[in-house]
């Protein structure tokens, strides 16, 4: 059933802005998936700063504008790694943060002045498994240190760059499952004076920090517009099944008309196809149907190596069956041998005449060995029975098979060539191509 020409101008129309639709939702992929977490001054976290004291150290650490995020330290001597730090808290509680599993990278603006070479930041992520609260420490430590000549502008990093600190693995005895980084629920964000002893002022201010990432995957977006699609056909499919209900009883009517003509046509076709390759004597195949058996043989040679045999069969001294008996009798012998044949060969063989007394039968997916073997069972059923009026009679056979770069008429010579010899050498025989 066709679409009417309003329907068909309708359609082309939907299906056109599906297509624009389409090719925007491809180019436009970042675009339109990208989604971002931003800290800066607006963000409304809490904020901690924390310096070496704790461990002993005489470092001291002052926040100079909270709302502006800005702080310095001073690194004092006294400790083995003076350090000071400033957290972005995104749970008080520091237990529920945020899942950054589908954030790519991380654009950090900062300003520093220092004598530090290097600025450290984390992402540290809290997990019952190895986490506690009351530990502060005990929260992962996914880190990256840098220079601070990268701070020139906007900084930007993947967060496959991040790993977890070695110390912290030592000192909470993380085993090696867990000693990955790991963005699943970051409580806090650090930035972190850097490492060595960079005594002295340290004068920080944070910006903004934006993680980067896609709502969906391009996989699953790409997915997203195939589900789409793929609705959008079955849609329509279940609108063309709709309109055709009511031209169903009719076209089965016709079909069902129109198949038994054909039904008619074809056995008749199949019968006159049948009789044009047989030949009325023997009811084996004539050079027509000989023809299609080593086509297709040919083909499953050429195309899986199947091997292709042939073998060729003549009825010793017919010509004195024809000179004693008449030639009705030779008839006679020819559609008896050929009945035993076709009665002793597989559905995959073709048993075709070849001319007066000889006889080619072509075996498919067959080697030399199985064909000697069926041409032998052959040879004894034919000379063991009684084919007419106590007519007993032999025949001989030659054998050959295709060979690698080898062609039909190669075939056939050498077949040919191994009958000769079985008929020279005695009849009644096998003879296997050279």
């Amino acid at each position: 059933m066709s679409l009417s020409p309003p329907h068909r101008l309708y359609f082309e129309i939907i299906l056109g802005l599906l297509v624009i639709f389409t090719i925007f939702a491809i180019a436009g992929e970042r675009q339109i998936l990208e989604r971002r977490l931003v800290i800066d001054s607006n963000s409304g976290m809490a904020l901690n700063l924390y310096d070496d004291r704790e461990n002993g150290g005489q470092s001291s650490i002052y926040l100079d504008d909270e709302k502006n995020m800005q702080w310095h330290c001073i690194l004092r001597d006294g400790f083995a790694y003076p350090l000071c730090g400033f957290e972005v808290l995104f749970d008080k509680e520091r237990t529920r943060g945020v899942d950054l599993r589908h954030y790519e990278k991380i654009r950090l603006r900062l300003d520093y002045q220092g004598p530090s070479q290097t600025v450290r930041i984390s992402l540290r992520n809290f997990d019952p498994r190895y986490s506690k609260k009351e530990i502060l420490q005990s929260t992962k430590y996914n880190q990256i240190e840098f220079n601070v000549g990268l701070l020139n502008g906007v900084a930007e990093f993947s967060l496959k760059d991040f790993f977890v600190a070695n110390w912290w693995v030592l000192e909470n005895k993380i085993p090696p499952q867990l000693s990955h980084p790991q963005f699943d629920n970051i409580t806090i964000f650090e930035v972190q004076s850097g490492s060595g002893k960079p005594l002295g002022k340290h004068q920080f201010q944070l910006h903004k920090v934006e993680f980067i990432g896609q709502a969906l995957s391009t996989a699953d977006w790409y997915l997203a517009i195939m589900v789409v699609w793929l609705g959008i056909i079955l849609s329509f499919l279940g609108y063309r099944i709709i309109k055709l209900k009511d031209e169903v009883v009719i076209q089965r009517k016709r079909e069902s008309e129109l198949l038994d003509i054909n039904a008619l046509l074809d056995t008749r076709s199949k019968a006159l196809e049948i009789q044009a390759k047989t030949d009325p004597l023997t009811g084996a195949f004539n050079r027509l149907g000989l023809e299609e058996a080593i086509s297709l043989g040919l083909q499953e040679w050429h195309k899986y190596r199947k091997p292709l045999s042939l073998v060729m069969i003549d009825i010793d001294h017919f010509k004195q069956v024809n000179d004693q008996h008449g030639h009705d009798i030779g008839d006679l012998v020819l559609s008896h041998l050929s009945t035993i044949v076709q009665q002793h060969t597989r559905s995959q063989d073709l048993f075709a005449r070849w001319g007066g007394e000889e006889f080619v039968l072509v075996c498919r997916d067959t080697d030399i060995e199985r064909a000697y073997a069926i041409a032998e069972k052959l040879r004894e059923l034919i000379a063991s029975q009684t084919l007419a009026k106590n007519i007993h009679i032999t025949a001989s056979f030659g054998i050959a098979t295709l060979k690698p770069h080898g062609n039909i008429e190669q075939l056939f010579k050498a077949a040919d060539t191994a009958l000769y010899d079985a008929k020279s050498s005695g009849r009644n025989r096998v003879v296997i191509a050279a």
